[in-house]
C-alpha cells in the first residue's frame, strides 16, 4: 500500500518524501491483533482485513503527519542544503540508516556526503540530520531543476517495532480498522455524512499530531 504522506508534494516548503521502487512496508498492527479487535475468529476475511490494516495506518499517517510503519527504503529530496546546520526530515522520526547524496556544483555528478560530517537524530520528531562541529554542507549544482539536488536515502525508517508506537496511536489504528470494516461505503446510509476516521481515533492521535505550516 502507498503511504499518503509520501505523495503529498513538498512538505513545509523544505523537501519531499518518496518511497523508492524497492520499498517494502512492515505493518506494526498484526492481522491477529486486528481480528481480536474485530472479534473475528474465522479466516474468511483475512485478506480484506490485511488490506484494511494498511489503509487504516495510511489514514492515521496522513492525519498525524509522520510514518507509522517500518519502510525499508525511502528518500527525502531537497533543492539545496539548508543555510542552518540542521536538516529536518519531515514525516519521519526514526530515520534508520541514512546516506546523504548531492549533485556537485562543479560537474553535476552525484556524490555521497561523508557520514563523518553529520549525526542522525532518531529520537525527535521530525528526524534530524545535524552537521558536526567543523563541517559544512557542500555546494550543490544549480543546473538540476527536478528538486533532487540533495537526496537523503533512509533504510528501515519509521517505527522499528510495535514498542516504538505509542499505545494511543496503536489503538487509533485498530479503531480505524474497525470503523472501515463496519462501514464499507463512503457515506453511512441515513446520516448523509462521510466518515474517514472515527472521532475517538482523532482524539487519541491529537496529542501526537504534527501540524505543518
Amino acid at each position: 500500500m502507498i503511504n499518503n504522506i509520501l505523495y503529498t508534494g513538498k512538505i513545509n516548503s523544505y523537501g519531499v518524501l518518496r518511497q523508492r521502487s524497492d520499498n517494502s512496508i512492515t505493518e506494526l498492527v498484526t492481522l491477529s491483533e486486528a481480528k481480536d479487535h474485530l472479534r473475528i475468529t474465522n479466516t474468511d476475511d483475512d485478506t480484506y482485513i490485511t488490506t484494511l490494516i494498511s489503509v487504516a495506518r495510511s489514514i492515521c499517517e496522513s492525519y498525524i503527519g509522520f510514518l507509522l510503519a517500518k519502510n525499508s527504503n525511502i528518500s527525502y529530496y531537497l533543492d539545496d542544503f539548508p543555510t542552518k546546520d540542521v536538516i529536518y526530515i519531515h514525516g519521519v522520526y526514526n530515520c534508520g540508516t541514512v546516506i546523504v547524496k548531492y549533485r556537485q556544483e562543479s560537474d553535476d555528478a552525484v556524490t555521497t556526503f561523508s557520514a563523518s560530517n553529520y549525526s542522525v537524530d532518531n529520537i525527535h520528531r521530525p528526524g534530524r540530520i545535524i552537521l558536526k562541529d567543523g563541517s559544512d554542507w557542500p555546494s550543490v549544482s544549480s543546473n538540476h531543476t527536478e528538486g533532487k539536488a540533495v537526496e537523503i536515502n533512509m533504510t528501515n525508517a519509521g517505527p522499528a517495532s510495535a514498542y516504538q508506537l505509542p499505545k494511543a496511536i496503536h489503538q487509533a489504528i485498530l479503531m480505524t480498522i474497525g470503523h472501515l470494516y463496519e462501514n464499507r461505503q463512503d457515506v453511512v446510509v441515513g446520516s448523509g455524512k462521510p466518515y474517514d476516521m472515527p472521532k475517538a481515533s482523532e482524539h487519541l492521535l491529537n496529542p501526537h499530531r504534527i501540524v505543518l505550516s
